[in-house]
């Protein structure tokens, strides 16, 4: 699968929207923006993911799974397991009553179980779904690669499942994890999923992608889908993030601005760390509030500053900039010192097949 670094631009958006959630709730909290940044992460984890697993052609079935199965440990698992061991040596509470679930990444199901709510692993419930997603869905492709319409045909179902199990509540004993457990989030991966599978294996409608009408009202429909809370939302917001996916990576944007945005240097390589900003960027708060801020500015007199007296009450001006540059600070650090290193790992444990089979002739649409 060919790179597109506007795909790293739409990490840095989501990691914002995230970050605009969690360190400002007061400005942001009538639109979904950590919300729908997760479920953005989400679309993209399930697009790359399958691109990647359908690329390995005729690989034996065995060393495709260990080989996206270690390039994955080497990604992921490093500094998740490096923020556990900082928090535990710091006698987290959470993390000292919950490791093996935390060890596990089942932490999202004990977080609902035992109303865990404001601890340092809140967000991780997010990495819990993406793991148990990669667990069962690299065996389904690997097993059903040559088999297009079946794969996608079993996608769907399972989206369509995900879906029902989170608007209705079809399976009871399930409900009370409809917002962290992994079937009543499985349609924005799946969704993400099934836009790699078409993209591989389908004729493209260039005319629908290229079509500035439709952009605009994809950006139209994101933004009622933002300040709404529709029963159809989370497949509105699957789909909007596909398409813009598939925009980034394929095709240009009508509207210039947006590609030069998504592709800006700056913003691409923010994306690129966007794993270690958001795994650190809570852990951060939570700590440097309690032991740093909070104390500092009780003790600033702010009944003597007259009308900027409200500001005691608005400390997410300053939170919001300040948590924001200690997650970027930490993330580049950890992301060239950590991280990188152990990336090159990968070509040399688990290469990548050097000559993927290219994708059959592609099948027009019905």
């Amino acid at each position: 699968m060919k790179y597109s670094a506007r795909i790293d631009g739409l990490r840095f958006v989501a990691i914002t929207l995230v970050f605009c959630d969690h360190f400002a709730s007061f400005f942001f909290h009538r639109i979904s923006a950590g919300y729908y940044g997760v479920e953005l992460f989400f679309v993209i984890s399930g697009y790359l993911i399958t691109s990647i697993l359908l690329d390995s052609g005729n690989t034996p079935f065995g060393k495709a799974y260990l080989n996206f199965m270690g390039r994955r440990t080497l990604r992921i698992f490093p500094i998740y397991y490096l923020m556990l061991a900082i928090l535990w040596l710091l006698h987290d509470p959470v993390v000292h009553e919950f490791l093996l679930f935390a060890l596990t990444y089942t932490f999202n199901y004990a977080s609902e179980y035992y109303h865990i709510t404001h601890s340092s692993l809140d967000h991780t419930w997010s990495l819990c779904v993406e793991e148990q997603f990669y667990l069962f869905w690299p065996l389904i492709v690997l097993l059903l690669r040559r088999l297009p319409r079946v794969l996608m045909a079993v996608m769907i179902g399972i989206v369509v499942l995900g879906f029902c199990q989170l608007a209705f509540g079809i399976f009871p004993a399930l409900s009370p994890y409809n917002h962290g457990g992994l079937l009543s989030r499985i349609p924005a991966l799946g969704i993400g999923s099934l836009g790699a599978i078409y993209v591989r294996h389908f004729t493209m409608p260039d005319r629908f992608f290229k079509n500035l009408g439709i952009e605009l009202a994809m950006i139209a429909l994101l933004c009622l889908f933002l300040v709404t809370d529709l029963t159809i939302k989370p497949l509105g917001l699957a789909f909007i993030s596909l398409y813009l996916i598939l925009k980034a990576s394929k095709y240009d944007f009508r509207l210039q601005f947006l590609s030069k945005f998504l592709a800006n240097p700056r913003v691409v390589y923010i994306g690129t760390i966007s794993y270690g900003l958001y795994l650190y960027h809570l852990p951060i708060s939570l700590y440097f509030s309690k032991y740093i801020f909070e104390p500092i500015w009780s003790k600033i007199p702010f009944e003597e500053w007259g009308r900027l007296s409200a500001l005691y009450y608005h400390r997410e001006i300053i939170q919001f900039p300040l948590y924001s540059l200690l997650s970027l600070i930490l993330a580049i650090f950890s992301f060239r010192y950590i991280e990188k290193p152990l990336l090159r790992l990968k070509d040399r444990f688990f290469k990548k097949p050097e000559n993927p089979v290219p994708s059959e002739q592609k099948m027009t649409q019905g």
